[in-house]
């Protein structure tokens, strides 16, 4: 669950969570127009033995769950918080955790004659601006 009060460190860790889920996230291109249930596809790999008490095809690995429901909801969350931002911050705290988190160092080249500890600074910027707004207007303006 999203509290209502945020903090900028906070908001930091939310988006290194959104770089995670990203990772793992399906593409859309190997979905192929199929719904995804997580029962049918535990049946489908699974299924329930002879005797009701075991998996069959006890042999096979098993499957593994990468992304829980909270992580899930902080992605989206983050997600639809880019968009609220303005188009400067966009592009700072997307470049700096999306595909990977990146090192402001790293960052840097993306803003060159500035320095790492200037670029630090306009991402906490950033984020502290997309929290203001998050304050103000609350938490239903961003998830509706």
């Amino acid at each position: 669950m999203i509290p209502n009060r945020l903090t900028v460190d906070q908001l930091d860790n939310y988006f290194q969570t959104a770089t995670y889920v990203e990772r793992y996230m399906p593409s859309p291109l190997n979905m192929k127009n199929r719904r995804t249930e997580m029962f049918s596809l535990i049946d489908r790999l699974y299924g329930i033995g002879k005797d009701k008490d075991s998996y069959k095809g006890e042999d096979k690995p098993r499957m593994k769950i990468r992304l829980n429901g909270e992580q899930l909801q902080v992605y989206e969350f983050c997600i639809l918080l880019l968009v609220k931002a303005s188009e400067k911050d966009r592009d700072i705290i997307s470049l700096r955790n999306f595909p990977y988190k990146r090192s402001f160092r790293q960052l840097k080249h993306f803003f060159l004659p500035n320095s790492y500890e200037k670029v630090r600074q306009d991402y906490y910027n950033a984020l502290y601006e997309l929290l203001k707004l998050y304050h103000l207007k609350g938490r239903a303006y961003f998830l509706k």
